[in-house]
This record gives C-alpha cells, sequence and structure tokens, in this order.
C-alpha cells in the first residue's frame, strides 16, 4: 500500500483518506466537487482525484454528470444494509462450525453470495489441514467451489439463470466443469441430493463438501461446508456428510427456519 506523509508528517494511508471522504460526504448538506473535497481534507489534487475514480468505479460515491459534484453511492447502502445480517448470520454459525470442524477434523467454511460471487464469510481451520487455501474474505466463482455450486443451486429459478448468464465459467484445472451444460446437470443433481462436491476443482489435492443454510422463509442465505485433503475427505465423505447436514440444520433453526 502507498503511504503518503501529510503535512503534520502523521503517516497516512490511502485507505485512511478514502475513508476520510467517505466519512466527508456524509456528513455534507450539499454535494461536493473534487475541489472542494481536497482543499476541505488537505488531499492533493491529484490523490484525491485517484480516490474518487476507485471510490466512483467500485460504486462507493456517484457523480453528477452536469455539476461534476459527488454524493454517496448506492453500493455504500446496500452494504450497509447488510452489515446487521452478516454479523448475525456469522455470530450464529461460529459454534456449529467449531463443532463441525472438532467432529470433522476438517477446516470448516461459510460462505455467501456476494456481487454474483462466493465470498467466504467465516472459516475455522483444522490444525491437520495443510493444503486449505481459503481466507475470510476470499472471493471465488460460483460454479467451481462446493459452496458456490450449493449457492447457486438453491437460487430461485429466475435468479438462477440470470447468474448463470453472467458467470464465466473459469478453468482453476483440468477438473473444473467450464461447460454450462456439465454445470446445470450438476446442479440439478445437486438440488436431488442436497448437496455439493469440489472434487478438486479449485484446488489439486482438495476436496470439500457443502450443504445449504436456510432462513425462517426458506430461502437458501449460506453454505456450510468442510474442505481438506482429498483422500481423506473421501474416506469419511458419509461421517462428514451427517456432521455438515446437522449443523446446517442448528444454524437454520436458529435463523427462523422450521422443517414442514
Amino acid at each position: 500500500m502507498i503511504i503518503i506523509a501529510n503535512s503534520t508528517n502523521k503517516r497516512e494511508t490511502t485507505l485512511d483518506r478514502a475513508i476520510k471522504v467517505l466519512e466527508y460526504l456524509a456528513d455534507s448538506q450539499v454535494e461536493k466537487n473534487m475541489s472542494d473535497i481536497a482543499k476541505d481534507l488537505k488531499i492533493p489534487n491529484g490523490t484525491a482525484y485517484n480516490i474518487l475514480k476507485t471510490l466512483e468505479s467500485n460504486q462507493l460515491i456517484e457523480r453528477d454528470q452536469s455539476s461534476k459534484r459527488y454524493t454517496l453511492g448506492f453500493k455504500l447502502f446496500q452494504l450497509g444494509n447488510k452489515v446487521d445480517y452478516i454479523r448475525e448470520l456469522r455470530n450464529i454459525s461460529m459454534p456449529y462450525m467449531r463443532e463441525l470442524t472438532a467432529e470433522t477434523g476438517e477446516t470448516s467454511q461459510l460462505g455467501i453470495i456476494f456481487e454474483e460471487n462466493l465470498y467466504f464469510l467465516e472459516i475455522i481451520e483444522a490444525p491437520k489441514n495443510t493444503k486449505t487455501r481459503g481466507t475470510v474474505g476470499l472471493s471465488l466463482p460460483l460454479h467451481a467451489p462446493a459452496a458456490g455450486k450449493i449457492l447457486l443451486a438453491f437460487q430461485p429459478e429466475e435468479k438462477r439463470k440470470e447468474l448463470l448468464e453472467k458467470i464465466e465459467l473459469k478453468a482453476f484445472n483440468m477438473n473444473t466443469i467450464t461447460d454450462s451444460k456439465q454445470l446445470e446437470k450438476e446442479l440439478e443433481e445437486i438440488r436431488e441430493k442436497g448437496y455439493a462436491v469440489d472434487r478438486e476443482e479449485v484446488f489439486r489435492g482438495t476436496t470439500c463438501l457443502a450443504m445449504p443454510i436456510y432462513n425462517a422463509d426458506k430461502e437458501v442465505i449460506a453454505a456450510l461446508g468442510i474442505t481438506g485433503d482429498t483422500e481423506r475427505v473421501k474416506k469419511n465423505k458419509e461421517k462428514n456428510l451427517n456432521a455438515i447436514h446437522h449443523e446446517s440444520l442448528n444454524i437454520s433453526f436458529k435463523l427462523g427456519y422450521q422443517l414442514s
């Protein structure tokens, strides 16, 4: 990250300044142009321009084309509305993820859809798992990881079709499904079986299993799974699936889900 020293010799990162810009716009009673922002925040014009372009390209701020003035962007409000939901989901899931890791001996993962990708919200590492490469905040395409396939398979039909049209079926290796018809067939099988498998489709030597998490409206809002050495996960597949099913239901019940 680029470090820039300001006039008071306090070292300030670009991220620090970007946050200040967002706070400044949030507190402003009127829209501001780049000169206003740079002057009031004591940021060089070139730096202010780069920060504003980055925030705008990520839809965190918006610029009026005629006045060239900035306001907070819609995505910022979307993110804000999701904070409580994400915090609740994570807090509810953590104890059951620890149980899942303890029972299976494998790393447990909690994933959600964010911006048409799988986003790992939480990961509980197993000490013996030497091949786990996922990290909290990692984003992957939906078509390859087990958690991503679960989330894709259990979307309402129209939403699933919309996502399938947008997804680039990127090949991570020779095991990755890159044919749309083959993927749709697998998604149908996932809905029938109730679980998904990543057969070394992202990382060689690593296999993942995942199942859905439901909310009170019986919508699939997250995926719970495990990941570990292929030989070990396959050897204990039934035990692992039973454990994932048990803990995914526990989380779903906590979110208000009821079996019909």
